[in-house]
């Protein structure tokens, strides 16, 4: 199956989707991070036993909300389609491939 044009609007709607829904989580990150008093840069270098116990909870909590949504979206993405066949080659007998 040949990539066609709608093929590429439809991979440039779901970019576009993506760009938007990336957005909105890091609005809503900055927000969650303004609202508990975090430095709005932190990352996966954030130590996370300087917290209190009430922000570790609901540091916890959003980080694993954020992996099952970004789960789920992986889930919904669609795999590029490879068209079942043989093995490379094994179509005709007796012919050496050069």
């Amino acid at each position: 199956m040949a990539f066609t044009e709608q093929d590429l609007q439809k991979q440039i709607e779901e970019f576009a989707a993506l760009k938007e829904e990336f957005s909105r989580l890091e609005a809503q990150e900055k927000q969650m991070r303004k609202t508990l008093g975090l430095p709005e840069e932190g990352g996966a270098g954030q130590d996370m036993n300087c917290l209190s116990p009430e922000l570790r909870a609901q540091m916890e909590t959003a980080m694993a909300d954020a992996k099952r949504a970004g789960e789920a979206r992986a889930a919904q993405s669609s795999q590029a389609r490879v068209a079942a066949g043989s093995r490379p080659g094994a179509a005709r007998r007796g012919v050496v491939r050069l």
